[in-house]
């Protein structure tokens, strides 16, 4: 592919002194960029740098003796040019060309709009980055086949080509519009480039064919180069040469040309075999029409299955066979261009089919088959057996209507009403929980309607698959009926169950009954609104903030504590999942004060377990917010222990601790009945077999809340984990969770068990992101940068050095000491990529901090401008690094190059220098410009709006924990934009786990981000390409 460009400097200079034509020998294009130029100017960087100089042919409109300028020119750089009774003359274009993968590349990499500064995209560039993207279709979907093609006139060479198949439903349209849509520049180039006398021109489709024919074949060739099968000495098998030659540079095949010819031909049978089904126009349909009354005799052949044609853009568009025979279609252009020889298309397709369906031979046996006449067993060894086969193959099965529809088959009915109808319970006690009793009654169903068991009997006594009940067809397998004796015989048919039961029915977590799926749960009474609040928010009654709250609560922070409230007035646990910064200790808060204004006092103590970092935070907020609450901190060396704890434990609202108190004093903590347990930071029971976890779920609770901004980091089990604190048991055992749900969804993406989850999950789950506008009006938008560095000299040999060590021993080692090497070996490659003192684990008093310091690394050189540039506009920064030794050294080394104070906070700094450094970094204007963080303890829970910037010095594992660490800054009450950097070092482990973690992200959006155990797992081969240093 060539790539060239106008350069309106030139075109002024070829205005004012027009070059002279010389009939029949095209002249140079006057105001095109040569190519050295061009590769100088735009090309660094990007896969045109190795490109090849080379010129073509190209016929444009031409005034006088200048071709005429693109618009975008003409408009952009107000450039006054004559364009009226153009000619076309041929010019010759020179510029830099690609070969198809590499040209690929760059089409598929194009912003979509011009990027900033002196260039512009012409609209031929934009167009093919346009068909690129089906490009990448066709190849993602691997819509291709292998073909062999002759090479010359004689048939006596051939070579190996990748051709797609673009037969789907919506391709022949797609291709429509893109030839109605290509500008008239991607046809400039005559098919014989010898021709300029008379020249003859492509078809926008014949160049869009050619395009998409030529990049799938050489991406084809280049992505699969090294999957080539290899061929042994002495070989000769001219088909194993051919499928060589796919995967190779050079396409021609090996072999004489009888060999060769009579493989073409074996080939061009396969493909006659897989365009059966019709073309790019049409398929051929089968339509199965049911009796309207069911025969007495089921082997009377009472279903006919219907033959025709359905056109590929508009499914309305059909031919019955009656048409197809009678020739209906030639007096009709639009019906004519979408069945082209409708009756070869037909016989063809009949012909396939029957080898998949036998019953179809018979119909074959006249000259004009329309359709063929079915019995009842026939007509369900079609639907049930022969459909799927004949889809797959291309054709267009429509069954009836009612065929797998939900209902149309034998299924349960589940039927949920109050225990008492005549007590509507009022759950403003808090004492109506999980464990209320609910009546069910169950029924058998068919076809949507209630059957008796002497009903049930008699149809299965019929001994056939499709019986009518009432009018409706529907379907009776064997293993249905198996299923509904058993239920009959084992199912209680009446009973009582609790609410968490009630709820796993009504949102889908049961889903069968003795092996029938449950068809409809039926709700009455007060339990239909309880479910109905349950689902949809919308339904709840929205509360007036508790009078003892000092502050406001947004909107959307009112419909959060009406529906924590819900929760709690009915003991069910529920997840606040709100985004950073979005007010979840105020909602949680709002909550304890409703209960406290209308009681007069909690029914017992509620505890609060959070981070250790953020226990001072929490005790401020609620000093801040909820005064009335009285409360006690749980936490230090000298904390209350045993009795004493108890006792005065009982005398306040609210008890503050932290995740590691609770562990270290878990038997007196779990031997007090609380009234309700908060978590803040709720990940941190994300491990389900953690003693930290297991205490916590140990603890006696009303009420259970868990606040967190990332339910699922990493794994779906965490998600289990939190809602095993919840409502113990919503989710069943572990085991079965990861079975049913984790592994189908982590595993092989199984959209269907996604959603059966989120069903389930969404109604305890509340989730709402700055980034709806509806959510938060004066939240500043948040811009994301990616800084990319790279190393020098002395980092990229100690990269390479640690590379080849460590990846020796990693081959010979394996389990946990395999594990243990791998995660040694991301430790000291991010280290190498930070700084070479960092990997030699050199103290930060002992690191020589002068110019040379910053020099080698990649890393400190760009951070330095970085620095420099918001320092001189006045701006505060956020600076997080996951390692408190190299926050150290930043600390060190920063203030003495840029003439300005730092502060670092990190694990081991006391709560009180803590809160001054918060304090001073927000307060003080003549405070300290940068804040550098350790990940772990700034990265929850501290409120630093002051920073409009943010810097993320080296990555870490997991998107979401980044996001909480940026959340510091971009967070209520932020009043200016927020720009968050994040450093990545070109051609290492960073570049390619940033890879990862983009590919990664959709885990947790699609049920509501990752650690180190995901990259420990990876083999050999997986993890070498993840760490060898590129470029």
């Amino acid at each position: 592919m060539l790539f060239w460009a106008e350069n309106s400097r030139l075109l002024v200079d070829a205005v004012g002194h027009p070059p002279v034509l010389r009939k029949g020998i095209p002249s140079a294009h006057p105001y095109a960029l040569p190519s050295r130029r061009l590769r100088e100017e735009i090309a660094a960087g990007t896969p045109l740098w190795d490109s090849e100089s080379q010129s073509a042919y190209l016929a444009l409109p031409t005034v006088g003796s200048i071709p005429v300028p693109s618009s975008q020119i003409l408009v952009e750089d107000e450039i006054n040019f004559e364009t009226t009774n153009p000619v076309l003359e041929h010019w010759s274009v020179s510029g830099l060309w690609l070969p198809a993968a590499k040209a690929f590349g760059v089409l598929i990499n194009l912003p979509e709009d011009s990027p900033s500064g002196s260039f512009r995209l012409g609209s031929d560039l934009k167009f093919w980055r346009m068909v690129s993207n089906l490009v990448l279709e066709t190849l993602a979907l691997q819509k291709l086949i292998p073909s062999l093609e002759s090479a010359d006139i004689l048939g006596q060479s051939f070579i190996a080509r990748w051709r797609p198949v673009l037969d789907g439903e919506k391709d022949e349209f797609r291709l429509r519009l893109l030839s109605e849509g290509m500008p008239s520049i991607c046809r400039a180039e005559p098919l014989d480039a010898e021709a300029v006398i008379r020249p003859n021109y492509p078809t926008a489709r014949r160049v869009i064919d050619s395009f998409v024919e030529c990049m799938c074949d050489g991406l084809m060739r280049t992505w699969t180069r090294t999957k080539a099968p290899r061929i042994m000495p002495g070989e000769d098998d001219p088909a194993l040469n051919w499928i060589v030659s796919l995967f190779q540079e050079d396409a021609g095949v090996k072999a004489s040309s009888a060999q060769l010819q009579a493989l073409e031909s074996g080939l061009r049978a396969w493909k006659r075999s897989l365009t059966a089904a019709g073309d790019s126009t049409c398929r051929v349909s089968f339509k199965l029409n049911a009796p309207q009354v069911e025969p007495a005799n089921p082997l009377e052949k009472a279903w006919h299955l219907e033959y025709g044609l359905q056109a590929r853009d508009d499914h309305a568009i059909k031919l019955t066979s009656e048409q197809i025979w009678e020739n209906g279609i030639s007096s009709n252009p639009e019906y004519a261009s979408r069945f082209r020889q409708p009756q070869e298309k037909l016989l063809t397709g009949l012909g396939y089919a029957a080898r998949l369906f036998p019953p179809i031979l018979p119909s074959l046996e006249v000259s004009k088959p329309c359709g063929v006449d079915l019995d009842t067993s026939e007509a369900y060894r079609f639907l049930r057996e022969a459909s799927p086969l004949i889809e797959e193959a291309g054709f267009v099965v429509s069954p009836p209507e009612w065929w797998d529809r939900k209902g149309a088959r034998l299924a349960v009915r589940l039927r949920l009403e109050p225990e008492n109808k005549e007590i509507t319970p009022r759950p403003t006690s808090g004492k109506m929980g999980l464990d209320q009793l609910v009546r069910f009654t169950w029924e058998l169903s068919l076809g949507g309607e209630r059957i008796s068991r002497e009903e049930f009997e008699r149809l299965a006594s019929l001994h056939t698959p499709l019986v009518q009940i009432r009018g409706q067809w529907v379907q009776l397998e064997t293993t249905q009926l198996e299923a509904a004796s058993k239920f009959w015989s084992r199912q209680q048919q009446t009973g009582s169950m609790n609410l968490v039961q009630a709820a796993l029915y009504s949102l889908g977590g049961e889903e069968a009954s003795e092996g029938l799926p449950v068809d409809e749960v039926i709700v009455d009474g007060w339990v239909r609104e309880w479910l109905h609040q349950l689902e949809d928010q919308g339904r709840l009654i929205m509360l007036e903030q508790p009078f003892e709250l000092k502050g406001t609560l947004r909107p959307y922070q009112r419909l959060g504590y009406s529906w924590l409230t819900f929760f709690r007035n009915y003991g069910m646990g529920a997840c606040l999942a709100d985004d950073m910064g979005l007010g979840k200790t105020i909602q949680a808060l709002a909550v304890l004060l409703k209960e406290k204004e209308t009681n007069g006092s909690l029914p017992g103590p509620a505890m609060l377990i959070c981070p250790t970092s953020v226990v001072t935070n929490w005790q401020r907020e609620v000093t801040k917010f909820a005064p009335s609450i009285t409360t006690m901190v749980h936490q230090g060396a000298a904390r209350l222990r045993g009795a004493a704890f108890i006792d005065a434990a009982r005398k306040v609202d609210l008890v503050l601790s932290s995740y590691a108190v609770v562990r270290q004093d878990a038997e007196t903590i779990q031997s007090i009945p609380w009234w309700s347990v908060i978590l803040d930071e709720a990940q941190n029971i994300k491990n389900s077999n953690a003693k930290q976890t297991q205490a916590i779920r140990k603890l006696q609770a009303s009420y259970r809340l868990a606040l967190t901004g990332t339910p699922v980091e990493n794994r779906l089990s965490e998600l289990w984990s939190i809602m095993q604190f919840l409502n113990p048991g919503y989710l069943g055992s572990l085991e079965n969770f990861r079975r049913y749900y984790a592994l189908p969804i982590e595993r092989f993406g199984d959209k269907e068990a996604a959603g059966r989850l989120k069903k389930l999950v969404s109604p305890f789950i509340l989730r709402r992101l700055k980034s709806d506008p509806a959510v938060i009006q004066d939240l500043p938008e948040k811009i994301e940068v990616k800084d990319f560095v790279h190393l020098t000299h002395e980092q990229a040999e100690l990269y390479k050095s640690v590379v080849d060590d460590v990846m020796a021993k990693v081959q010979a080692s394996e389990g946990i000491e395999r594990r243990g090497q791998i995660l040694s070996l991301l430790t000291q490659l991010k280290q190498i990529c930070n700084h070479p003192d960092q990997w030699e684990k050199k103290e930060a008093e002992a690191v020589t901090t002068d110019d040379a310091f910053s020099r080698r690394s990649g890393k400190m050189l760009r951070l330095l401008e970085m620095l420099e540039e918001i320092i001189s506009e006045g701006d505060r920064v956020l600076l997080f690094t996951q390692y408190a030794e190299m926050g150290k050294i930043l600390a060190s080394w920063l203030p003495k190059q840029l003439g300005v104070s730092a502060q670092f906070l990190y694990g081991g700094t006391p709560p009180e220098i803590r809160d001054q450094m918060v304090k001073r970094f927000q307060d003080d204007p003549h405070g300290p410009p940068i804040f550098i963080l350790s990940l772990k303890a700034g990265g929850i829970g501290l409120n630093l709006t002051r920073a409009n910037q943010v810097i993320h010095f080296d990555r870490w594992w997991n998107p979401a924990v980044e996001d909480q660490a940026t959340d510091r800054a971009y967070r209520i009450g932020q009043k200016q934009n927020v720009q968050v950097h994040k450093m990545i070092t070109v051609g290492t482990l960073e570049e390619r786990i940033d890879e990862m973690i983009e590919s990664k992200k959709g885990l947790a959006d699609a049920i509501i981000s990752s650690g180190d155990q995901w990259l420990t797992e990876m083999n050999t081969e997986e993890l070498r390409d993840l760490v060898t240093l590129r470029g």
